[in-house]
């Protein structure tokens, strides 16, 4: 009985008192929170850009035109790109995050330094507010709860993809977004002054425009106030309905002008997109959430990206799924054991539900199956969880202002036998963050079930191979790295042999890096196997069979690309040359029309029309297009000597020095 008696003093108060210090009291706490945050987060300051920066900074078009383009960026989509093989992409309206860094480059430019710098900045600020907040929340609480839960949560490993990726500074923002909205509805609960929901809500929207997983707050915020304070229900719903009103604003505006979304569903990224069983679903969904448990206690390995197949589809016939569900209802059900008794594990056990819901492929299937940073928030309510942890184990309620000595030092020191190792780690991962290739390259060892991550590895190592050979790297150097792009397509195929993007890739490797064409077109025709609609794959077996002088095979499958594709001009112009080198020349003058219609500003069409006419004994209509092809590109060498050669037959010697001019102004291509 004595023990249940203890238990009952846990439950917080029903209204505790704000805290009323001297700011002076709360300055060292500050400071040792800014100083962590740079302790765990200090060598991101030399990184560069890396995985998916390209969308928010480095080499955007919209952030590089400063601020500028912030009423471009309020009023397109967040990620607008033309992917390879569908045409255009957008999707996601995210405007808060470009703007923070079109700022940055009006004054610093490209400086991925000081983009860093800043997400550390914002994650210091994230744990000072995070503090105060959870001073006032725990009133009665001694200090070392809330500063030791905020230490935990800033060294929580998990966090490196959040603070080391400038691409996820949405994350920091939206947390922040959610953090000031409730500190704006606790000081209306506190003083009464209404502005406060407005700036509340404000708050709220500006999370929300940063990232949309702000929604979680829509019922973390009421169940803050339910727990921490006595509001009554109809000022709770009040605060609720703010919430509401305003987030209906941020979906419903932006879809008068950004026009329809397009986004590619991917197997790949997510197996539970493409209609699972009911089942299924169920059975995967648990074990996605059995793996964020395990990722919040033991953090190892990190990885930039999972997808298929790291964590298989699976049924209820797997004993880790029960295992997750047996965890996961236990948890629910203290939870609400708890609640009425305001119990400090039940709010922190139903904060975590909350915030990672919308990622446990339950309620809603999210792009990808499982991330990291899908705990940012989510973690908070672990770390709390712990701390409470921490107090009970050395003999003492956390809720008590005269805690032993003894007990303190205690708490102290497991807190920092916990920290240690998370600090390492932490700093540890940071490295693997340099730059794209060196974070891939640190993962693959760990990623062989992931299909898209090794597909990712191995394309932008073989972009990075490419621009080597075409800066002059002798082919022999590259062939290494070459070999490293082979067997992580290969190993992408492996785990999901209908993945044709591989099969594509797999041949471009063979074809443009090992100059293999034999090989490369086996890995095409897989391609077009695994997706009839494939323009690229189609597209590079024309190439393939051209280059290697077998026309009538090209042919068929140029034509298919444009079948596909009507307008790819590459397939066209390539054909093109084809028809006129097979005696089709009608078809070749009027694709190469076709495409002057289409590119205008495209000097190859003119090109291959003055050819035409010159082997047709033309040499008026040849002359014609070729001048038209130097007035749209005056820099080419070798079609600007051609030109003076001619001028200097017809004894035009004007004509033929202005070409020479343009052609020395060029310079000669290198070789």
């Amino acid at each position: 009985m004595s023990i249940r008696k203890k238990e009952t003093a846990t439950p917080l108060p029903k209204a505790p008192k704000p805290v009323i210090e001297k700011k002076k009291g709360n300055t060292l706490y500050y400071l040792l929170i800014v100083a962590f945050s740079f302790v765990l987060y200090g060598n991101t300051i030399n990184n560069e850009y890396s995985l998916d920066d390209i969308y928010v900074t480095g080499k955007n078009v919209l952030t590089q035109q400063g601020i500028r383009a912030i009423p471009a960026i309020f009023s397109s989509y967040y990620i607008s790109l033309n992917a390879e093989e569908g045409g255009q992409h957008n999707f996601g309206y995210r405007p808060i995050t470009k703007v923070t860094y079109a700022i940055e480059w009006q004054f610093f430019g490209e400086n991925p330094h000081v983009s860093h710098f800043i997400n550390i900045l914002l994650y210091a600020l994230t744990g000072i507010v995070l503090f105060l907040l959870l001073r006032r929340l725990l009133s009665n609480y001694h200090i070392f709860f809330p500063f030791l839960t905020v230490m935990l949560f800033l060294a929580h490993p998990l966090h490196t993809e959040v603070v080391a990726s400038l691409k996820n500074r949405e994350e920091l923002l939206s947390f922040l977004g959610a953090l000031f909205a409730l500190k704006y509805f606790l000081k209306y609960h506190d003083t009464g002054k209404k502005l406060n929901i407005l700036w509340g809500t404000i708050a709220f929207g500006l999370g929300f425009l940063s990232k949309a997983n702000i929604m979680t707050f829509l019922v973390a915020i009421p169940l803050v106030m339910y727990f921490f304070t006595d509001i009554k229900p109809t000022k709770n719903l009040i605060l609720t309905g703010s919430m509401i009103l305003i987030l209906l604003f941020a979906l419903i505006v932006p879809r008068l002008f950004l026009g329809e979304a397009s986004r590619p569903i991917q197997f790949i990224e997510n197996p539970l997109l493409i209609d699972p069983s009911f089942i299924d679903r169920i059975g995967t969904s648990m074990m996605v959430l059995l793996f964020y448990l395990k990722m919040l206690v033991f953090p190892h390995p990190l990885s930039f990206y999972y997808g298929f197949n790291m964590i298989p589809v699976t049924g209820l016939s797997n004993p880790l799924v029960w295992v997750s569900i047996i965890l996961h209802t236990g948890m629910l059900a203290f939870a609400i054991w708890k609640i009425r008794q305001k119990h400090i594990l039940s709010f922190a056990i139903l904060f975590y539900l909350v915030n990672i819901s919308m990622y446990s492929n339950l309620l809603a299937t999210p792009t990808g199956l499982v991330a990291e940073r899908s705990l940012y928030i989510a973690s908070l309510g672990f770390c709390i969880a712990l701390m409470y942890g921490l107090f009970r184990l050395f003999g003492s309620l956390p809720d008590n202002q005269k805690i032993s000595k003894k007990t303190l030092n205690y708490v102290l020191l497991a807190s920092v036998i916990i920290a240690i190792p998370a600090t390492a780690k932490t700093i540890d991962r940071n490295r693997d963050w340099k730059d794209e290739l060196t974070l891939y390259a640190a993962d693959a060892p760990h990623l062989q079930n992931s299909a898209k991550a090794n597909f990712i590895y191995a394309t932008n190592l073989r972009t990075s191979v490419v621009d080597r050979l075409k800066s002059g790297v002798p082919r022999k150097q590259i062939i290494p790295d070459a070999q490293i792009c082979i067997k992580h397509f290969k190993q992408a195929t492996k785990v999901y042999p209908q993945y044709a993007d591989a099969w594509n890739n797999l041949g471009e490797v063979f074809l443009l890096l090992l100059n293999e064409p034999d090989s490369a077109i086996q890995y095409f025709e897989k391609a077009v196997e695994h997706n009839p609609n494939f323009t690229a794959a189609f597209y590079n077996l024309g190439y393939t069979y051209q280059v290697t002088d077998q026309a009538e095979k090209a042919i068929p499958h140029y034509e298919k690309a444009l079948e596909l594709e009507p307008y790819e001009v590459r397939a066209m112009s390539n054909l093109a040359q084809l028809y006129q080198k097979t005696g089709q020349t009608e078809k070749a003058v009027s694709l190469n029309e076709d495409i002057i219609m289409i590119e205008p500003n495209l000097d190859l069409p003119y090109i291959n029309l003055g050819t035409y006419a010159m082997r047709n004994g033309e040499p008026e209509k040849a002359l014609d297009y070729f001048e038209r092809a130097i007035q749209i590109n005056p820099n080419n060498f070798e079609l600007n000597m051609r030109l003076r050669s001619y001028f200097l037959k017809v004894g035009d010697s004007t004509k033929a020095d202005y070409y020479f001019e343009l052609g020395r102004r060029s310079g000669r291509p290198k070789q």
